[in-house]
């Protein structure tokens, strides 16, 4: 019978502590996102299942998403530019956006209490500041009116939402800030 005798049996026990230790250490970074310097998001935000990824031809309207304004799902084949748009975009068209890992923010003057012109420009004016600033800093940012929201404004990206009565800039660019890009399959 033979028997297998280790010749330096300290020397094992080392490499396989430093072995388990360098494992250990890889589940614990990879846990915490591999040291993601994202900053957290500290506002409440709905999130829905995610409803796929399938390509609509241009122009094919889709009427079945779970959110509205839409966080995931059958969308247009082409998103839009990034930055601002002055008139609506059909809802499938974003969606493509933000599977790109863009951030869209929607807003409606008539939802809840309507603001009235004024009220309407300033809050197109601040949120368009907000936005080309971003650009600038070339993040993923689209802005475009959406009717018949419950609120003002709608912060969406991929499958989570947000939604505020008044223009907040510091909340909005929290929400740029940690989910611009977060989900980005395609590597935009």
């Amino acid at each position: 019978m033979f028997r297998f005798r280790l010749r330096h049996p300290r020397l094992f026990v080392a490499t396989f502590a430093i072995i388990a230790a360098i494992a250990i250490a890889a589940v614990v970074v990879a846990s915490r996102g591999g040291g993601d310097s994202r900053p957290d998001y500290p506002y409440s935000v709905q999130t829905f299942a995610d409803q796929g990824r399938e390509h609509l031809p241009v122009g094919q309207p889709y009427d079945f998403y779970e959110s509205d304004p839409p966080t995931s799902g059958p969308h247009s084949s082409q998103p839009a530019d990034w930055g601002v748009h002055e008139e609506p975009i059909p809802k499938e068209v974003p969606v493509h956006n933000m599977e790109h890992g863009g951030v869209v923010i929607w807003y409606d003057c008539s939802a809840g209490v309507p603001l009235d012109d004024v009220q309407c420009r300033e809050l197109r004016d601040q949120l368009t500041a907000l936005v080309e600033s971003n650009i600038s800093k070339a993040k993923l940012v689209l802005m475009s009116p959406y009717a018949g929201m419950e609120r003002h404004i709608a912060l969406t990206a991929w499958r989570t939402l947000d939604t505020l009565d008044e223009f907040d800039a510091a909340r909005i660019q929290a929400f740029i800030d940690h989910y611009e890009r977060l989900f980005n399959p395609e590597g935009f």
